[in-house]
């Protein structure tokens, strides 16, 4: 063969390996905030919304970052039971936070068990009243409280740069679409079950402005049909239990 027929031959052999001209048409670009992904939340916060009777429990891992920048993580669990217009109880226990949360549509109150202190105010009728004053006097998140205002005026959407579906994904058992979000300084991904339960089943935040990105992460297990009486709700004491103030100067500062 030739020179120039092999250096013909091989041209054209490295044409049909080569990968698709970028110049080529691939249907149109997908915008940086895909619609269903927005949707997705939507419906998953108004889903959220119409459960009267339900319960959670979720497994969480945390990243730390040592001084030396060395990057450890911590794991605890979360048990949530609600009973909707005014009842809630949380059961938080992990490696750094151990508490038990109670709110009876009168008083709101926190015990730490493992040093045995409780503090309580008097608090709102409602729920969505509750979780406003946590947050505007005492700066005091509820866990998983964020999930159920998708959808709303105060559900973050115009924070998000980026929004797409990735694809979908087996988490614990259920069918689930995964989707992925981009905020300021912030990634954070979301699982949410397929069919006619959207409740969100993953979640995983990275903090993107922190060099080595720790990661929160919780898997969700869920009971829609859950039935409580009011004594779950109602704190009562141990004997040798202390009482003392909620520190909003405190809580506040520790916010900022």
């Amino acid at each position: 063969m030739s020179t120039l027929r092999m250096a013909f031959a091989a041209a054209v052999i490295l044409a049909l390996a080569a990968p698709p001209s970028s110049h080529a048409k691939s249907g149109p670009a997908k915008p940086a905030v895909e619609p269903e992904a927005i949707s997705a939340l939507q419906k998953m916060g108004e889903f959220l919304r119409n459960q009267q009777n339900f319960s959670v429990q979720a497994r969480s891992t945390t990243d730390d970052v040592l001084a030396s920048g060395q990057k450890v993580q911590y794991g605890g669990t979360i048990d949530l039971k609600v009973r909707r217009p005014d009842r809630l109880r949380m059961d938080i226990s992990g490696d750094r936070r151990n508490e038990r949360i109670y709110y009876d549509g009168k008083n709101f109150t926190v015990f730490a068990d493992r040093v045995n202190y409780f503090a309580t105010f008097p608090a709102p009728g409602t729920l969505d009243e509750l979780k406003s004053v946590l947050e505007k006097r005492y700066a005091f998140d509820l866990p998983l409280a964020d999930l159920f205002y998708w959808g709303t005026e105060r559900d973050g959407t115009n924070a998000i740069q980026r929004a797409t579906r990735v694809g979908t994904a087996n988490i614990e058992g259920f069918a689930c679409d995964h989707f992925a979000f981009r905020q300021k300084d912030v990634d954070w991904e979301l699982w949410i079950e397929q069919g006619g339960r959207p409740v969100p089943r993953k979640f995983v935040i990275t903090t993107t402005s922190e060099k080595s990105k720790p990661q929160h992460s919780m898997v969700m297990n869920w009971d829609l049909s859950a039935k409580y009486d009011d004594s779950l709700f109602t704190f009562a004491p141990p004997a040798t239990a202390h009482q003392i103030e909620f520190d909003t100067a405190r809580r506040a500062g520790a916010a900022r």
